[in-house]
């Protein structure tokens, strides 16, 4: 009896090219760490023009220069980009595509689809586990600012009119409604404790 025939793309396996899937996404990562998609918080907002540069790139109909124009008129048209993509943003941006482009070359069409996917998700999965320790250490970081202003638990639940709270596990969002209702002096050490930092509220994008 004749052996079935094998092609080329089903021995193919995902596995082979990690290495140049962990080095697109490691690149989109960094483009998405310098721009106004950093706070997101659904997929989308999340993952900006990212996921449409994944979705174009596999018609082989689009450049690396046109997938570049395209994502970057996107990040401009971001309300907080207010028409400006920093230097670390764009060759982030750009690098990310062209390895992107080198990837797709290497993978058959027939599994071009599941190596897109498991590039988005990996990438996803990397920036929400970066954005929950970042608001790990914003917790930590608000713990010790709370506890050297009241010094003890008693003053700190007299300040915030809340005798059941304590200085552990506390975030800072000033987008809850414990700080819109927020009694005592909850909302002004909030306030005082972004006022002293550079970074925003990572609860304050949601586009």
């Amino acid at each position: 009896m004749r052996k079935p025939l094998v092609t080329k793309e089903q021995r193919f396996d995902p596995a082979s090219v990690r290495p140049q899937m962990e080095t697109v996404i490691n690149l989109f990562d960094r483009y998405l760490e310098n721009s106004p998609y950093r706070f997101g918080k659904s997929k989308h907002a999340v993952m900006g023009p990212v996921a449409k540069i994944l979705e174009r790139s596999q018609t082989g109909h689009w450049s690396a220069d046109a997938l570049a124009g395209y994502a970057l008129r996107i990040h401009e048209m971001h309300r907080k980009a207010r028409g400006f993509v920093s230097t670390e943003a764009r060759t982030a941006l750009e690098d990310g595509i062209r390895e992107l482009i080198r990837l797709i070359d290497m993978v058959p069409i027939t599994t071009l689809a599941k190596v897109a996917e498991k590039v988005e998700y990996g990438l996803y999965y990397q920036r929400r586990k970066g954005a929950s320790e970042w608001m790990e250490s914003i917790r930590k970081e608000f713990e010790k600012y709370l506890s050297s202003r009241y010094v003890t638990i008693e003053l700190f639940r007299e300040a915030w009119k809340d005798k059941n709270i304590t200085f552990e596990g506390i975030y800072p969002s000033r987008s809850n409604e414990a700080y819109r209702k927020g009694k005592g002096t909850r909302k002004q050490d909030v306030d005082e404790f972004w006022r002293n930092r550079t970074e925003e509220d990572l609860e304050e994008e949601d586009e």
